[in-house]
């Protein structure tokens, strides 16, 4: 497969605008790919250099080192335009016109004629909820609509790639629920999504892979399960016993956790679990469920800003 985003020792730099001899590195060195079909989730703290990244990539913004490939062609070249969707953290559309009318207007961008723009309107205005407020002018939208129709403007032309910056940034749980919605509804139609969030849990939720970086430096990349150290992951092992042992087991096992019968010891490396299921099993005692913990990618997060900020300490 050839990836869609090719991003190589990707940097930025400004001129700090009080500080006039003081530089600023918005993104420093940043390298990743996406493949098609994959949802992508980046993360990192505001002002991490997540939207200078995606800025870079739409060619609004021109990196000072680096190179970047879309679809195989340079950032602002119609032929890889056509192929990509975007959704700006803050889009603004003329409130005056209707849903409906802003599509036509978006396929009238894109060069898709009357005939075929009709169909792909109403395709569209349903996949994103919007079939019944599709006559209602914006300034009669809300938040979540107004998100909803500006994914719409994004797909409208059926991209390969759609890139989201903070899409579910200021919406309330159902809000962001129908967003991720779409998302999902987007890659099981094949297209690939790459978006930044604040938010790890939609991350977590959704992504294939997580993209994280902290002050314009890619920290990780990969499958949460991946990008998790080994120290932070334990391990459990649930069991069912009867409730007569109990004092027998706590006894036997440190940290043991009771719950209607199911008993559950937390241990920290997989050998002490093989060593439990064992004696448990000796006992004759039967296996629920055994396996890994992983912490969540909020966690990931802190600690590795915690790692990093000790690193830098006692360097």
């Amino acid at each position: 497969m050839t990836a869609h985003i090719e991003v190589e020792r990707l940097s930025k730099t400004y001129r700090h605008p009080m500080k006039v001899w003081k530089v600023i590195e918005a993104v420093k060195e940043l390298s990743f790919t996406t493949d098609p079909g994959e949802i992508v989730g980046f993360v990192g703290h505001n002002g991490a250099g997540k939207t200078t990244t995606i800025k870079m990539l739409m060619g609004f913004v021109r990196p000072t080192a680096g190179r970047i490939s879309l679809f195989g062609k340079a950032p602002g070249d119609p032929a890889g335009l056509r192929r990509l969707g975007f959704l700006p953290e803050r889009p603004y559309f003329y409130s005056h016109l209707t849903g409906r009318e802003l599509l036509r207007y978006f396929c009238g961008l894109s060069d898709i004629p009357g005939a075929a723009a009709k169909g792909r309107i109403e395709n569209t205005l349903r996949m994103v909820g919007l079939s019944d407020a599709a006559d209602l002018t914006l300034n009669n939208y809300s938040k979540g609509m107004l998100q909803r129709i500006g994914i719409a403007q994004a797909v409208i032309h059926d991209p390969e790639l759609v890139v989201m910056d903070e899409p579910m940034s200021g919406l309330d749980p159902i809000g962001r629920r129908e967003v991720k919605d779409i998302i999902r509804e987007l890659k099981k139609n094949g297209k690939a999504v790459l978006f930044s969030s604040h938010i790890l849990a939609d991350i977590e939720d959704l992504s294939d892979r997580i993209l994280i970086i902290e002050n314009g430096v890619r920290r990780s990349f990969g499958p949460l399960t991946d990008i998790i150290p080994k120290q932070d992951i334990s391990w459990h092992v649930s069991f069912a016993a009867p409730d007569r042992d109990r004092e027998t087991l706590f006894a036997a096992f440190k940290g043991l956790r009771a719950t209607s019968g199911h008993f559950t010891v937390t241990i920290a490396t997989e050998q002490e679990m093989n060593a439990t299921i064992a004696t448990v099993l000796d006992k004759r005692y039967t296996i629920i469920e055994a396996g890994p913990i992983y912490p969540t990618l909020e966690e990931v997060v802190f600690r590795m800003k915690e790692r990093s900020e000790t690193e830098v300490h006692h360097g």
